[in-house]
């Protein structure tokens, strides 16, 4: 690959960003009412408030419950939830051999991804993906426990570029980080003069990077830019990016990806506003206020009416007493109604709590249950395809190149043509069911046709092994192909064995001549 032209390289960093601007607004409001623990699109000091305009709740929650359930369907931990299996390139007869190998390779790479970060890692990325885009690094791990290592990466730091193929590929990121930590972390960085004189003199000073990775041709190019300077620190080839972009919901010609917490944000700001104001009013009924005779004149701009005060006025009822409670002419149990509607559309935007409250709920019985959480499954995660496509894949296709490198596996592509992925997760798994319905009805319509028909028209021998396929059962139980053919010999012979015997039992009873 050709060497990187600085100034070609900073204007594409300066469009990037200045795309980016358009929505820091927008995505400043989300993290402000649905996660303002990770909002880091504003500059805070450490320890500083970040809830003050959270009123309700609702909204947090309903987006951990949301990460909570995307971990559960589409990743979830300790489970083997994708198979590597034979492409569409290799030959029938070698498929059943190759699945056998491809099995263990997706135990081998199982064994790391539990050591590993992965599940923490991609439950944050799946709280950003909630608000707009996901973003989550795959790299080499230390060896101790696995050698694999993920790192979720904040929305704050992202600069995406836009990508013809539809999937984000060149990303770069803007952050900053302890001078002393560059050169270990890019141990072939070229330092500079004045970089090494940082180290040097005051090594905790916090240095402004950034980090990229540029898509060219059939591979990338790494680049860590240092911003005082303008100088390029490190340049290198690789053969996959570490960087993985994935969103839920994008509209064409926008790189940025459109959350649920952000079609809900209207919703979540009436929430609190009506959430505020239904606790004002609360605050008046339990701390009502008293007017008080006053024979002075009163100033009705000085007169502050807030719960729990006492407000002068010139009199009162000669039937009441000179302090009296002031009569309340709103009803706030009213705005509750509202609120809750509002929860509840939030809470189903975010998959959060499907089936209602469990203190508020009827009892249902089993078959019920069943039927609401096949009808979540398939309608929960509308555009999860999108998500195993520009999350799963590319995960499992980093995670092989990984272990490659380290000697865990043999050296194969995930391309779908010499490997394939088979997902195998709770959100796919639905598609299975329904499969094996139709296979149980096919069979029982079968009953009702003379076997030679059904002999005649349909492969019988194919059901156990599609059924077994279907169910995710491991290769290990198939027989192969040389042992299918060992075993119809055996049978040719017993029958040929059970023939002669019936014909020599035939010929012993015959009477003798």
């Amino acid at each position: 690959m050709a060497k990187l032209n600085l100034e070609q390289l900073k204007e594409r960093i300066a469009k990037a960003k200045a795309n980016k601007a358009l929505w820091e607004s927008h995505l400043r409001e989300c993290y402000e009412y649905a996660l303002p623990e990770r909002n880091t699109i504003d500059q805070w000091s450490v320890g500083s408030k970040k809830r003050e305009k959270v009123f309700d709740d609702t909204a947090v929650e309903a987006l951990e419950d949301f990460a909570n359930r995307c971990v559960a369907l589409l990743v979830p931990p300790s489970t083997k939830w994708m198979e590597l299996e034979a492409g569409s390139e290799i030959p029938e007869e070698a498929e059943d051999e190759i699945n056998q190998y491809l099995e263990e390779s997706t135990e081998t790479l199982f064994s790391h991804l539990d050591s590993s970060n992965f599940t923490s890692q991609i439950h944050d990325s799946f709280l950003d993906l909630g608000i707009s885009t996901g973003a989550i690094i795959v790299e080499e791990g230390d060896g101790i426990q696995s050698a694999l290592n993920f790192r979720s990466v904040s929305l704050s730091e992202l600069i995406l570029e836009k990508s013809s193929r539809g999937i984000v590929e060149t990303v770069f990121r803007e952050f900053k980080i302890p001078a002393k930590d560059i050169k270990s972390t890019w141990t072939r960085a070229k330092l500079t003069n004045d970089l090494k004189r940082i180290i040097k003199d005051n090594p905790t000073e916090e240095i402004e990077l950034i980090e990229g990775v540029i898509k060219e041709g059939n591979g990338f190019k790494s680049i860590l830019l240092y911003v005082k300077e303008d100088k390029i620190l490190m340049e290198e080839s690789l053969d996959f990016s570490p960087y993985i972009i994935f969103r839920e919901s994008v509209i064409p010609g926008e790189v940025m990806g459109r959350g649920r917490v952000m079609r809900q944000l209207n919703n979540i700001k009436t929430l609190n506003r009506m959430k505020q104001d239904y606790l004002k009013g609360l605050s008046f009924q339990a701390n009502p206020i008293f007017t008080a005779t006053d024979d002075g004149i009163i100033n009705p701009y000085t007169i502050k009416l807030a719960p729990g005060t006492i407000a002068p006025v010139g009199t009162n009822d000669s039937s009441n007493p000179t302090l009296r409670p002031l009569p309340m002419s709103g009803n706030p149990q009213l705005i509750d109604f509202a609120i809750r509607d509002l929860q509840d559309a939030i809470r189903r935007s975010l998959l959060s709590k499907p089936f209602g409250q469990i203190d508020e709920t009827p009892v249902r019985t089993a078959t019920e249950m069943s039927i609401r959480n096949a009808d979540m499954a398939q309608t929960s995660l509308s555009a999860s395809s999108r998500i195993q496509v520009e999350l799963l894949e590319r995960v499992v296709a980093n995670c092989v190149n990984i272990l490659k490198r380290a000697g865990k596996i043999a050296d194969f592509k995930v391309n779908g043509k010499e490997v394939a992925i088979k997902f195998v997760n709770p959100s796919t798994r639905q598609q299975d069911e329904a499969e094996l319905a139709a296979y149980g009805r096919f069979m029982e319509f079968m009953q009702g046709l003379p076997p030679e028909v059904v002999m005649q028209k349909i492969r019988i021998e194919e059901f156990p092994v599609n059924i077994a396929d279907t169910l995710g059962l491991p290769e290990s139980i198939k027989r192969t192909e040389m042992e299918m053919q060992q075993m119809a010999q055996q049978q040719q012979q017993m029958a040929q064995q059970q023939m002669m015997a019936e014909q020599q039992a035939a010929m012993s009873q015959q009477p003798q001549g």
